[in-house]
């Protein structure tokens, strides 16, 4: 079978911080909030589903398997390495870290979380907690039981369109008002230190806290701030009539592009070895490739197979979409 440009139905996810703002861009039903669309994942949790072509109903586990070096290339995962999933923040998240690849593997028997946001929407003077100005262990886990763990945060502004990196042990919160596209290693891990004394309306109690562990990985003094401003800085790769092309985030284990294509202009995907995600943002355009097309509309994603080199975004309107890749 000819492989192609596919295309997956999101998959939404209540949480307890969720809201209603992004049911009707994925033509959600569900009652209750959503804080979370997966639309593009491998992991078991929630395994996206093919919705265009003849590979319609196979899930991404079913396309790597039988076509690894067109849907996987060279994963440093055996699965797709990869979720990206679209998150609203109708609460304050919870104040989390994650763990990297090496204390994962020991403890968790699984792969660590890097991730990286972009900003959709947010508050006029919004911001996120990224980090903390603890100098010991002893000091953090005093603060977390005398209630003054929040004067210990880092509080950075965003805006909307910012581009934030999260490595791994990096302790983060997405904040009431937040919508973002949320790029990360395939992995579910996450140690929760505090969450603002929020009670679970399901059980009546409060969620539960993984301080041991999240003590285990985070760095004392923080190291995040070198980190974080090392890799996030902007290269501008194509600034011409009808295109801007930029470099936003580059780490280890993926890359994010920032590409606005104007009406009536075209951009060419896709490249050899593995393969490409493009996310739309924003606007309306086509994904087009010899033998087919996907129409494109803002929250549309599509993994390109590798080696298909000969694909382009064509905008009806203003296009604005993240090229993702690892």
């Amino acid at each position: 079978m000819q492989t192609y440009p596919v295309k997956f139905k999101a998959i939404p996810v209540a949480r307890i911080w969720g809201g209603n703002r992004l049911k009707s861009w994925f033509q959600a039903d569900e009652d209750g909030p959503i804080g979370e669309y997966w639309v593009l994942s491998g992991h078991p949790y929630g395994i996206s589903v093919v919705e265009n072509g003849l590979l319609t109903g196979m899930s991404l586990l079913q396309l790597v398997e039988q076509f690894p070096e067109e849907y996987l290339g060279d994963s440093p995962q055996p699965r797709f390495p990869l979720l990206i999933k679209f998150l609203e923040a109708n609460q304050d998240l919870s104040v989390q870290v994650h763990p990297d690849d090496a204390y994962a593997h020991v403890t968790e028997g699984d792969f660590g979380k890097t991730e990286a946001w972009y900003v959709l929407d947010c508050p006029r003077e919004g911001a996120v907690i990224r980090g903390h100005r603890f100098r010991s262990p002893v000091e953090f886990e005093q603060a977390v039981n005398t209630g003054s763990l929040v004067q210990g945060l880092s509080y950075h502004p965003i805006s909307p369109g910012d581009f934030i990196n999260i490595p791994a042990k990096t302790l983060h919160a997405l904040l009431s008002g937040t919508l973002v596209v949320e790029v990360q290693q395939t992995s579910d891990i996450t140690y929760r230190v505090y969450d603002w004394n929020r009670i679970d309306p399901k059980s009546g109690k409060p969620r539960q806290l993984h301080l041991n562990k999240a003590i285990a990985v985070l760095d004392f003094p923080d190291k995040t701030e070198t980190v974080v401003n090392d890799s996030g800085q902007s290269s501008v790769f194509v600034n011409e009539p009808g295109i801007r092309l930029e470099r936003r985030i580059t780490n280890p284990y993926f890359t994010m592009d920032w590409l606005q294509v104007d009406t009536g202009w075209d951009w060419q995907l896709g490249h050899q070895g593995n393969p490409d995600v493009f996310v739309c943002i924003d606007g309306k355009g086509r994904l087009v490739w010899p033998g087919g097309e996907i129409l494109l509309a803002r929250g549309d994603t599509v993994l390109l197979p590798a080696h298909l080199v000969d694909c382009r975004v064509e905008a009806e309107n203003r296009l604005i979409g993240l090229r993702i890749f690892y």
